[in-house]
């Protein structure tokens, strides 16, 4: 017996106990925080798992996950704060706070935020030019978004 609530359509299930992300993204993981001229140098994983989200979720949207599966981190590394921004992601997502209930959709739409994301900032990377001046003024036009300076 499905344990799927007919009103929602969603199935409950639990996310795995890794967040995994696709060969690629993981090459891009590597890079960013492996390389002393990248932004993200030394950064935890973790950290610049939610930066890409959030610059996927505004900037450049989902991308499915390639071939390969490899585990980024534990998912109970993840803070309280650092879940409900997922969870909260997923639920505006597919506009019904429902989805809640599938923890694995929840975390497959995170990880397509993340690998657009991650796709976007490694560009950015290894364009030519100063990526990390035009990688901070995007941060900038996009806080500036959320407050209003003018005042």
């Amino acid at each position: 017996m499905s344990d799927q609530s007919p009103e929602s359509g969603y199935e409950k299930t639990k996310a795995g106990r890794d967040v995994v992300v696709d060969q690629q993204a993981r090459d891009y993981f590597d890079t960013l925080v492996g390389e002393e001229d990248s932004p993200f140098y030394s950064v935890q994983r973790i950290d610049l798992f939610m930066f890409a989200l959030g610059y996927g979720r505004k900037r450049s949207g989902r991308i499915e996950l390639g071939s390969g599966r490899h585990a980024l981190f534990n998912r109970p590394s993840l803070s309280d704060q650092q879940e409900w921004i997922i969870k909260s992601i997923a639920a505006y997502e597919e506009r019904d706070p429902q989805v809640l209930r599938d923890q694995k959709r929840v975390y497959k739409i995170a990880q397509e935020y993340v690998r657009g994301g991650i796709e976007e900032l490694h560009s950015l990377y290894v364009r030519p030019g100063d990526g990390f001046s035009e990688l901070t003024t995007d941060v900038v036009q996009l806080g500036q978004g959320f407050y209003d300076f003018d005042d």
